[in-house]
């Protein structure tokens, strides 16, 4: 391209997937064409306390205490075709800033990660304050009506069945390419199956609870730490600091040992050196995992999306899905045992991991980017 592209990588924080997701396309970008002017924007930072109260709280309330609600109205948004998940004023009026930002860095491309991020580019080219092509890119195996925008120009989505569900819903099927879900460089070293021991020479557990919704870590947590069996767990809690403030009331005794951690940079090291991960079945956590190489036990999975990822993982051989904490608990235990089958969904993992989705989409994003220069010249 002659002029470096301005490209605005739009995101909505509901867990910190979406985001890590956004981070590394971002990073790719950067990388294939350093001094490109990217800028990374997660819509909920600046939005007026009210956008939270009626958008974001509720979806939070529902998960923690009504699941089953959450689960109709998704059944709903997909059974009724819904177009939005709130009215374009609520976006206009509760994020004033992105629209702004919007206008203001007029970028040749806006890649939507988040489905609200979608509605909030589709606004902004509706009311003319951009004419930047959209790019969405969906990190889970499930997507939803409301991603199909006229103005979107590409879906880059994770596999066949994610591009099949947006044809049945209208998307024009030139529009939808299968790129798998972006995930960052760190994760590309799969785990060593040499012993690969934590420093007591016990095989390592990670226990990580997802960025939304409830969370039985420390349920499963107490079972393991009940079943004198050598391990090192290692908790992570992120953000969550209720779930922090239960394992941290834990005590479990030797030959078990338990290190508790909040948010923490360190997710692909930890998940190079762990035996098991086990995990709320996130989209880009288990892509993560998958990079590594790491046999996953899925737990407590959100209704709709969440469901979809642990069945894609289950039936590619590269986990287990469990319901609650004691069974949980009793497949971690089985696999400690069982060398062979951890190997087994090991290789099933990376057997179907995507190394290759950041930069595959980075440069669509680009290809976008200098289409729509040329255009503009034209």
């Amino acid at each position: 391209m002659n002029v470096m592209p301005r490209i605005l990588v739009l995101t909505l924080s509901f867990g910190s997937g979406h985001v890590r997701a956004c981070q590394a396309i971002a990073k790719e970008l950067n990388r294939i064409v350093p001094g490109a002017e990217i800028k990374t924007v997660d819509a909920l930072v600046d939005c007026r306390l009210w956008f939270r109260m009626i958008y974001v709280w509720p979806y939070w309330l529902m998960l923690r205490y009504a699941p089953g609600l959450w689960k109709r109205l998704n059944n709903a948004r997909l059974e009724n075709k819904h177009e939005r998940t709130a009215p374009n004023w609520v976006f206009r009026f509760g994020c004033p800033r992105v629209f702004q930002l919007i206008e203001r860095i007029r970028p040749d491309v806006i890649v939507a990660g988040e489905v609200g991020a979608c509605e909030l580019a589709s606004i902004a080219r509706k009311e003319n304050l951009t004419l930047a092509p959209i790019v969405s890119v969906i990190t889970d195996f499930e997507a939803e009506p409301i991603w199909i925008k006229p103005a979107v120009s590409l879906y880059l989505v994770p596999d066949e069945g994610v591009r099949a569900e947006l044809t049945d819903w209208g998307a024009p099927s030139e529009l939808i390419e299968i790129c798998g879900i972006p995930v960052d460089s760190e994760f590309d070293t799969p785990r060593n199956w040499t012993p690969d021991y934590h420093e007591n020479r016990f095989p390592m557990v990670l226990l990580m609870g997802g960025g939304m919704g409830p969370t039985r870590m420390d349920e499963v947590t107490r079972e393991l730490g009940n079943s004198q069996v050598p391990m090192h767990i290692v908790a992570v809690a992120g953000h969550d600091k209720r779930a922090w403030r239960k394992l941290n009331r834990l005590t479990v005794k030797p030959p078990i040992s338990l290190q508790v951690v909040g948010w923490t940079e360190e997710i692909a090291s930890l998940m190079q050196q762990a035996s098991i991960l086990v995990t709320k079945p996130g989209g880009l956590t288990i892509s993560e995992a998958q990079l590594c190489g790491l046999p996953m036990v899925l737990f407590d999975p959100i209704p709709g999306a969440e469901y979809l990822n642990a069945k894609r993982m289950v039936d590619a051989g590269a986990a287990l899905m469990t319901c609650g904490a004691q069974e949980t608990a009793a497949e971690v235990l089985a696999l400690l045992h069982d060398d062979r089958r951890r190997r087994t969904m090991s290789n099933n993992a990376s057997r179907i991991s995507r190394p290759d989705a950041r930069s595959q989409i980075a440069k669509r994003v680009l290809e976008v980017a200098t289409l729509r220069e040329m255009q503009q010249v034209a």
